[in-house]
């Protein structure tokens, strides 16, 4: 092989190893940033897990954390680009840019209360005093679409926002005359709630439904219809008695609309991998659920988490089988291409290299013709740089074995013309 070829070769290797540095790259694990607060707060505990789960995993998507204020600011964050998810209550703010990958926690508003009370429907509430969480402070905005449904406005009662702490005071010192819960009843018990609301209202509690849950659903698209299910609050006799209707709100995981749908189709499910390797730390988890995929959803699902929800993501081979084929068949292309260049310049260089058995043939000629001493030594000399040129030219690899035969005959057949040519010349 010539220099050239070793060239090529050396070329071939370098695009190699660009290749497999470029694919190194691209299966590196891809982070991505997300927005999700207050600190402390349900959803930033699971998103704390998410992070140490993946983590854990190897998953091929990483996650971030960035601190935010509530779900305003979270939801500022993504359209801002200055995250590419977020963890919220559509309820409270929605990206622009952004749509649903999962639901995280799904929760029912209700009323409670005591039988002393005297409030047994909503309309009922004129007048007295309504304790809501006013953390986050979008739950007061939603007690009051609430209300307005029911045409009880904000300034016939009083709202007195709470922390958790203060609730179960608040309720036995008759500072507040029914509460409006949000989080104490979801897809999965919550045990700290549950019993708060037990130690403010006794054993035996008024519940009050929001039996016009489809009526806000149709007015708020972040608002959902759902029941509170039977012995939700424990207990035996079960509390309450029997489902009671009301609205559902949701928390979700919402992802840039920019990003790539197999990558958020694989965060979808390295994330629902997690419900079986965090359920013993984080019980919550177990509240994942996939959102509706249909297309008059209220809340648009993300299309990479929509394709893997509905079995359609696509392979890596079916994202890059193309261009495979592609790859292959260029890549024959220039093999082929450089293989026949390679052979045309190797021909090209075995033909100039042979031009010398040419010259040795014709000096062979004026040699035996020639009548002068001087002129014959000088025939020998040409035939010597002849010689020379033809070891450098198989040295370089451009003559093989078969060709240097041919020129080992052919200066034998010039050395013995140069000798009895000598002779005669002496001999006259």
């Amino acid at each position: 092989m010539g220099r050239r070829g070793f060239l090529v070769l050396a070329g071939l290797l370098a695009l190699s190893g660009m290749a497999a540095t470029a694919f190194y790259l691209f299966t590196q694990p891809r982070t991505l940033r997300l927005a999700v607060g207050p600190l402390g707060s349900e959803d930033a505990r699971m998103a704390a897990a998410f992070v140490q789960g993946l983590n854990r995993d190897k998953a091929s998507v990483r996650l971030r954390l960035i601190l935010t204020e509530g779900s305003d600011d979270s939801a500022k964050k993504v359209d801002d680009g200055q995250a590419e998810l977020a963890m919220l209550r559509p309820d409270i703010a929605v990206p622009s840019r952004a749509d649903t990958v999962l639901i995280t926690r799904r929760s029912y508003p209700f009323f409670i209360t005591n039988k002393d009370s005297g409030i047994g429907r909503i309309a009922d509430l004129r007048g007295r005093r309504v304790g809501v969480s006013r953390n986050p402070a979008g739950n007061i905005a939603l007690l009051k679409r609430v209300l307005a449904q029911y045409e009880v406005g904000a300034d016939e009662l009083g709202i007195v926002g709470l922390n958790q702490d203060e609730i179960v005071q608040a309720a036995r010192d008759r500072r507040i005359d029914a509460f409006f819960a949000i989080h104490a009843v979801g897809s999965h018990t919550n045990n700290d709630g549950l019993k708060r609301l037990r130690s403010a209202w006794g054993e035996d509690p008024v519940l009050i439904p929001i039996r016009e849950a489809a009526a806000l659903a149709a007015h708020y698209r972040a608002i959902e219809t759902g029941e509170i299910v039977r012995g939700a609050l424990g207990g035996d006799p079960p509390r309450p008695a029997e489902s009671l209707p009301t609205i559902s709100i949701t928390s979700r995981l919402v992802a840039a609309q920019s990003l790539d749908d197999n990558l958020v189709g694989e965060l979808t499910k390295d994330i629902l991998d997690l419900r079986l390797t965090l359920a013993s730390e984080l019980p919550a988890i177990q509240a994942l659920e996939t959102p509706a995929t249909d297309k008059d959803a209220p809340l648009p699902v993300h299309s990479g988490a929509a394709a893997y929800i509905d079995g359609e993501q696509e392979s890596f081979f079916d994202r890059y089988g193309d261009w495979f084929y592609i790859g292959a068949m260029v890549l024959s292309g220039v093999g082929t291409g450089g293989a026949a260049l390679l052979g045309r310049e190797s021909a090209n260089r075995r033909r100039r290299a042979m031009q010398g058995l040419d010259e040795l043939l014709t000096l062979l000629g004026v040699i035996r013709s020639c009548e002068d001493e001087a002129e014959l030594l000088g025939l020998g000399r040409e035939a010597d740089i002849i010689l020379s040129r033809v070891l450098t030219d198989y040295a370089k690899g451009d003559l093989d074995v078969a060709a240097l035969a041919a020129y080992r005959l052919a200066i034998d057949q010039v050395g013995r013309a140069v000798a009895e040519r000598q002779r005669v010349l002496a001999e006259d």
